[in-house]
């Protein structure tokens, strides 16, 4: 029998010889792959720093390779292949960008993280099959769902889990990715993924989704993130308007979304958990009579699916009854539009308003911290908005290149925040590569909604577009392109509806085609390789030198020096671990060839002030200021050193 490696199918994108009793296997090692990568992933910072993109890049390059040696052909449709060629367009392009960029660092490291993407996706186009579709997002879904009960734990167990109990640093829940609107945003991904499945699935699995929206909920509540509840309620509304029985798919949703809402009730009313500044006794308390609660409550969801799924194929709404629900809600709609614009003095005073709040700070962390969720601030987006626009007006079309938003930011910032993003995907895209740049990521984000129209009947369709335009509003006010696991996960939904689609193209790979697909699988394999040992040895030097232990730190900064030999950044830090050591006449020389290499990042002119004297350090302090003007380490060296340049 002639199936896939992940399952059989129709349109199995590639066939080998597989007993027919392994098939069951093979899927559910689909879903614990799956799950496993998102466990992994949320464990290592989301896949934010480069040193981590190596190994993820190598892993999938393996998986495309076996498929290219393995395989008789590769069944692939139209709007995968745009996808694929626009997200390798775009990885030029963003190499490209070195022409006309301040540095070479921050394009490569742009284009390395991108190449990390489409590996992904093209593992993901060659590997995944229809039938295998529904147990990896199980298997996300079960990841996020890991992740959510350890995010909880750290808050129901403080001072067990997560290190030392400080609720005065912000107090959202994090752990383990370590931002709370990225943790939102995967554990929104999670949600809509299991109300997929409770709506679509048999009793078990139903049960088993319905018990996860438990602690996926409340660890939801606990991040206090608007954009991600917003973007949950915009998930939801696509999954419901996906479905080809609205009226049954809101009222199973509705049964879905009880028991979990009760569970984020019971949360919120725990006050020393919202609540900065409680005593570690306190929330101790709280959060163990809290996590019985919330034990409870899944068993519970549990039971409802249970019978849920026992209803669905039976419940019937007829015609009479389904036409006065629809007038119902229509009528509530207008009525409570109409009752808020009045009470608000009309549309123009509710603009007007929502502009003032939103360049406003957001509530003081000492109060209730379940006000955030009520608050129109944009916590400081406004400003960088405005950086982006100004970078679009001077480079309106090539942009300041890729990963410039950084640099320019702390050159014109208004006020001393640190940021490398510009908090919204699609103006910093503009902004560094231009409207070519901007054309072909969304042409990559838009690709999977072409096959949408023929696959909105599968179960896994709705759910899967649900997750994919959660993470593209999400995208617009963070920076979730940054974070490998948010994206990850959003272009494995997105390809699961390029999969579904039964429009694709058969292609034998001959003997030619295999070489070639071959050779191109190796060329990147190399890059892979390149890429996570210069950015490894870069995160080993970086760890040694917070360590205190120069030494380590030169030692592995030659390597990174080796490996990028196009970066400023093994430069700089075979500088820094040098002046540590107290050899400030090496240090020098390594810092002023990393100060040539990239002359636009204040760090590198700030490391090389502090290892030299008179004229070169007023002339390196002066440049460092240039670029970084609210710098107060800037400020600090040059009065230690009584210069004021």
């Amino acid at each position: 029998m002639d199936v896939s490696l992940t399952g059989t199918s129709a349109h199995s994108t590639f066939r080998l010889r597989v007993p027919k009793h392994l098939e069951v296997r093979a899927r559910i090692a689909t879903g614990a792959v799956a799950a496993g990568c998102v466990v992994a992933l949320a464990f290592s910072s989301g896949g934010f720093f480069a040193s981590e993109w190596g190994l993820v890049m190598l892993a999938f390059l393996l998986v495309l390779l076996a498929a290219a040696m393995l395989a008789d052909r590769i069944e692939v449709g139209g709007s995968a292949l745009v996808m694929l060629a626009t997200l390798a367009a775009l990885g030029v392009w963003q190499l490209a960008s070195v022409l006309w960029s301040a540095g070479s660092g921050p394009p490569i490291a742009e284009a390395e993280r991108t190449l990390l993407y489409l590996t992904a996706a093209a593992a993901l186009l060659v590997c995944l099959t229809p039938a295998s579709v529904p147990a990896l997002l199980e298997g996300i879904t079960a990841g996020a769902t890991i992740v959510s009960l350890y995010a909880l734990a750290t808050r129901l167990a403080p001072g067990l889990l997560g290190g030392a109990y400080d609720p005065a640093s912000g107090y959202q829940l994090a752990k383990p990715i370590g931002y709370w609107n990225a943790l939102g945003l995967l554990l929104v991904f999670g949600l809509v993924l299991a109300a997929g499945i409770a709506l679509r699935r048999n009793s078990v699995r139903a049960a088993l989704a319905g018990a996860a929206a438990v602690p996926l909920a409340t660890g939801l509540y606990f991040t206090f993130s608007r954009g991600s509840v917003a973007a949950l309620a915009v998930a939801l509304t696509v999954l419901l308007a996906l479905d080809s029985d609205r009226l049954r798919a809101a009222l199973l949703l509705v049964t879905f979304l009880t028991v979990p809402l009760v569970a984020v009730m019971l949360a919120g009313r725990s006050t020393s958990l919202t609540t900065a500044g409680a005593t570690l006794q306190t929330a101790q308390r709280e959060g163990h009579r809290l996590a019985w609660q919330l034990v409870v409550l899944a068993l519970l969801a549990a039971a409802v699916q249970l019978v849920a799924a026992w209803v669905r194929p039976r419940l019937q709404v007829g015609r009479a009854l389904r036409r006065g629900l629809a007038g119902a809600v229509v009528a509530l709609v207008v009525l409570l539009g109409v009752a808020g614009l009045t009470r608000a003095g009309g549309p123009r005073a509710i603009v007007d308003r929502a502009r003032e709040a939103f360049v406003e700070e957001p509530p003081a962390t000492t109060q209730g911290l379940d006000r955030r969720l009520l608050s129109a601030s944009g916590n400081g987006r406004a400003a960088y908005w405005r950086v982006a626009a100004r970078m679009v007006g001077r480079e309106p079309l090539l942009g300041a290149g890729a990963g410039s938003f950084g640099s320019t930011w702390v050159k014109e910032r208004p006020v001393a925040n640190e940021a490398r993003d510009a908090h919204n995907l699609y103006l910093e895209t503009l902004a560094e590569l231009g409207p070519v740049g901007l054309a072909l990521l969304l042409a990559v984000l838009a690709a999977p909604f072409a096959s949408l129209r023929r696959v909105r009947c599968d179960p896994s369709a709705p759910a899967a577009a649900g997750v994919l335009v959660a993470f593209l509003l999400h995208a617009a006010v963070d920076w979730d392109w940054e974070i490998p696991l948010l994206v990850l996960v959003a272009l494995a939904c997105g390809v699961t509806l390029l999969v579904l689609d039964p429009r694709k193209r058969s292609v034998a790979l001959t003997t030619g085609r295999r070489v070639a697909l071959v050779g191109a699988v190796c060329a990147a394999l190399g890059a892979a390789l390149v890429v996570h040992v210069g950015n490894r040895a870069a995160g080993d030097a970086l760890d040694a030198l917070a360590a205190d232990e120069p030494e380590r730190a030169a030692v592995a900064a030659r390597r990174a020096q080796a490996w990028m030999p196009w970066s400023s950044e093994g430069d700089q830090l075979l500088g820094e671990a040098l002046a540590e050591d107290g050899r400030d006449e090496a240090a020098r020389e390594v810092l002023r060839r990393a100060a040539r290499r990239d002359p636009g990042e204040w760090s590198v002119w700030y490391d090389l002030a502090t290892v030299s004297t008179a004229t070169e350090r007023v002339n390196a302090l002066t440049r460092a200021r240039e670029l970084n003007p609210l710098s107060v380490e800037i400020e600090a060296l040059a009065a230690d050193n009584q210069t004021d340049p």
